[in-house]
């Protein structure tokens, strides 16, 4: 009885987290807006995407409906909320100082945090709309800018260094359309590299600026971020399916050996000129060869991230590590560690803090359910507060 008695206090929260390698559906447990643990899941590869457009968009509504009707079987209770998340492809990212002032010093409450926030939210993009808006900082009184939450304290005078995040809109129609067709009443949609910071990243951890990779299998992504923010944000079409891509073309190997290659192989070890590996197809790939054509493949995605990290005006301490996370390193070894070599910087590879979810690879989805039992229904209009 008292086990059904506390079951009636947890809520199921359904979430649909888009990757360029697979579209995830996911039913978790939360109570009083803390995620608890995974009810059921439900993984699939698809097309994907690449410069921001989907390579086959029937695709991308197909196996999303169908990856969300297997564990709807496991969802209790009404279709209220799906929660989508939005890959760094389809976002913008633009920071701003906001503030407000008073006639009299008074009790800053939550409606006059929204409200700051709202006040800020006057974009008049055509093809995007603000998904989230969170602060970087606050400051109160003209006083110095702190991480502290300004609510309860008494001012005369509010701030707030903003980060809104927008969304192209074309992203919307594919899963508006799918959650009325599943009965979901609305579709609630969160950022990637938002969840991620807010998930992997305790909030002591983001009192200095801070930079991650999230390197995943056809896109990848710079984040900057401080505080409850993205300060800014750089996304670019290459990734793992990248690096196999070119062991196939100058192996001359079928791609799925070339995938197969690249899980094998290990960046920190010294091959033989005469080392050969068979592949699953047959195929004899000289080892040294291979592992060649993969650190050239990797200088590409290390010139990139410098280059977008400049973009972003990143001016991180050095004795702070670049973080790295993301579908293509669950099984490229030695790849983290060529990385820093390259970078001239300790790289620090982040997951999940879930026992049955601590790779990289579950970053993204775990990282939205958590943000999601957080936000749950808590949103001031279409944009969601954190």
């Amino acid at each position: 009885e008292i086990l059904e008695r506390s079951m009636l206090f947890t809520n199921d929260i359904v979430a649909l987290d888009v990757s360029s390698k697979c579209i995830t559906a996911m039913v978790g447990v939360e109570k009083s807006n803390k995620f608890l643990s995974v009810k059921c899941e439900e993984r699939q590869t698809y097309f994907g995407y690449s410069e921001g457009e989907w390579i086959d968009y029937e695709n991308v509504k197909n196996v999303s409906e169908t990856v969300l009707k297997r564990v709807l079987g496991s969802f209790k209770g009404k279709r209220k909320i799906l929660h989508v998340s939005v890959p760094a492809e389809f976002l913008a990212v633009t920071t701003k100082k906001v503030e407000v002032e008073y006639e009299r010093s008074k009790r800053i409450i939550d409606y006059d945090v929204d409200y700051l926030f709202q006040k800020g939210d006057d974009f008049k993009e055509a093809d995007y709309r603000t998904i989230s808006a969170t602060a970087i900082a606050y400051s109160i009184d003209d006083g110095s800018w702190t991480f502290e939450d300004p609510r309860n304290f008494f001012a005369q005078k509010l701030a707030v260094n903003a980060s809104y995040i927008l969304c192209e809109k074309k992203y919307f129609s594919v899963f508006n359309d799918i959650a009325s067709r599943l009965g979901f009443k609305s579709v609630q949609y969160h950022p990637t590299p938002l969840c991620e910071i807010l998930s992997i990243f305790e909030k002591e951890e983001r009192f200095n600026q801070q930079l991650l990779v999230d390197v995943g299998y056809l896109s990848s992504s710079v984040v900057v971020f401080k505080g409850d923010g993205v300060e800014a944000l750089k996304s670019f079409s290459y990734g793992w399916a990248h690096i196999a891509a070119n062991l196939y073309e100058m192996l001359e190997i079928p791609f799925e050996d070339a995938e197969e290659l690249l899980k094998q192989i290990d960046l920190n070890l010294y091959y033989e000129e005469n080392e050969l590996y068979t592949t699953a197809s047959g195929y004899d790939v000289p080892i040294a060869e291979a592992v060649e054509i993969a650190r050239t493949s990797l200088n590409v995605l290390v010139s990139t991230v410098k280059q977008a990290a400049e973009e972003c005006e990143f001016s991180g301490s050095s004795s702070l590590p670049v973080y790295l996370t993301g579908d293509a390193f669950e099984q490229f070894r030695g790849a983290p560690k060529y990385l820093e070599r390259g970078l001239l910087q300790t790289v620090a590879v982040v997951s999940p803090k879930y026992p049955s979810y601590n790779k990289p690879q579950f970053s993204s989805c775990m990282s939205l359910i958590e943000v999601a039992s957080r936000t749950s229904g808590a949103s001031a209009g279409r944009v969601i507060y954190y």
